[in-house]
């Protein structure tokens, strides 16, 4: 061997391959190449140096390597170009000039910025393989970190076939970053990170296109006393085949339980017999695999009061947040974690009835006061207090004037407004109120 001085980086969470060089020193991995070098450049005796992560075998390369004169400035890479590889120019074996790199070192952003460098392409150095770990949608996070730590890991949705896995290896030319491929990033590459929360934690984020095909997720009709449901569920059917019925569980909670149970898919879409759902609506939207489970809230609009948000709409629902959401508070949704979309799924034709008008207004009015009072909310409590437009519009009003003049005498008794989640309860307090039989 030349004599060379040589530096060997240390990942976490990988196998450690020995260095073939005598008196090797073994340096931490911090952010990127360049910055481990500027951390070490000014400790270089010799005239170049060897430079190699300690998850490469590097015994196939030629360690009694020279450049020629006209390359003595050259930072010489060598990366992998075997079928199954991972093939990536931004090698992880290099031979550096020291003082050339001494002089360009503090002007650099990034290693590639360096002036002059000869890529060395071989087909037999071995890296360590980067294992495989298939996730379910409805929690990617407990695949991250069920299986022993690596400092990469492949992420592939179960419901892919892992030949779909690029022939990729990452970069440590710049900060470490997640890699993703296609729309929905169904594969991705994740590097290492304690106490991660979501995968948007990793600042630095590169997408790739890739075509592949996404399992939609199942749509659940929930129906209990809708004298349209019938009339709704065989529209949505006709629609989208794949649509499921499940008619008449008493209570919201047993029944979004029950919806859970009867879907295939890691998440759902959860639709009401008083929705007619607009032609733009789809059931195409998939849950973003970056960012924590949780449910999703879609826009729908009222026609008694012309409100557009998330009152009444479709649902997807994540199947493992409604398994564990057995005592929710004022509303199942808002119990969990929870996001909004801006898409129109639906118009709400929650006034079919006088019943279903009042029943409707008094839950809503009921959570609008009780959630954080925002200008948003405010404006929306304003509409369902005023007397609307349309079909039993007064039914839903008188709804709402009941409700605040309920939450004004409990709004301190937080078990008082529970009820309004229950029907059972609702629909006595209808009916003695108003003297009627529902």
């Amino acid at each position: 061997m030349n004599g060379f001085d040589s530096i060997q980086v240390r990942f976490k969470n990988t196998k450690h391959w020995p260095s073939p060089f005598p008196n090797t020193r073994e340096v931490p991995f911090v952010d990127s190449y360049l910055t481990v070098l500027k951390s070490i450049i000014n400790d270089i005796d010799t005239e170049y140096f060897w430079f190699f992560a300690n998850f490469m075998d590097i015994r196939t390369v030629d360690l009694d390597y020279i450049p020629e004169q006209h390359e003595s400035k050259q930072i010489h890479v060598w990366y992998n170009t075997h079928p199954l590889g991972g093939t990536n120019k931004e090698g992880n074996v290099f031979l550096i000039p020291t003082k050339a790199f001494k002089e360009q070192c503090d002007s650099l952003k990034f290693l590639r910025d360096y002036k002059d460098i000869n890529y060395h392409d071989h087909d037999n150095l071995f890296q360590n393989w980067i294992p495989k770990t298939p996730f379910k949608l409805k929690d990617p996070y407990k695949a991250y970190y069920k299986d022993k730590p690596n400092y990469y890991k492949w992420m592939i949705n179960r419901d892919l076939p892992t030949d779909k896995i690029p022939n990729f290896f990452p970069s440590f030319w710049e900060d470490t970053k997640i890699y993703s491929w296609g729309k929905t990033k169904d594969i991705m590459l994740v590097p290492h990170k304690d106490n991660l929360e979501q995968f948007y934690d990793i600042d630095r984020h590169v997408n790739f296109d890739l075509d592949y095909d996404v399992r939609p997720m199942d749509i659940i009709f929930i129906s209990y006393d809708e004298p349209s449901a019938e009339k709704r569920f065989n529209q949505l059917k006709a629609k989208h085949p794949r649509a499921k019925w499940l008619k008449s569980v008493t209570g919201q909670t047993l029944a979004y339980m029950t919806a859970a149970n009867m879907s295939e898919t890691d998440y759902f879409f959860a639709v009401f017999p008083k929705l007619e759902i607009v032609d733009t609506f789809k059931f195409d939207f998939q849950p973003d695999r970056m960012k924590n489970p949780c449910h999703y809230i879609f826009n729908c609009k009222n026609p008694v009061n012309d409100l557009v948000y998330g009152h009444g709409a479709v649902l997807l629902y994540n199947k493992e947040l409604v398994m564990q959401t057995p005592k929710p508070g004022l509303d199942f949704t808002l119990s969990q974690p929870h996001d909004w979309v801006p898409i129109l799924s639906a118009i709400n034709h929650f006034n079919e009835t006088p019943w279903l008008a009042w029943r409707t207004a008094f839950r809503e009015v009921i959570k609008l006061q009780h959630y954080t009072q925002t200008v948003e909310n405010r404006y929306r409590l304003k509409k369902w207090c005023s007397l609307g437009k349309g079909k039993n519009s007064e039914w839903a009003y008188k709804g709402a004037i009941d409700a605040q003049e309920y939450y004004t005498i409990n709004e301190n008794d937080y078990k008082q407004l529970q009820w309004s989640y229950n029907f059972d309860w609702l629909k006595q307090y209808y009916e003695r109120k108003y003297n009627t039989v529902c």
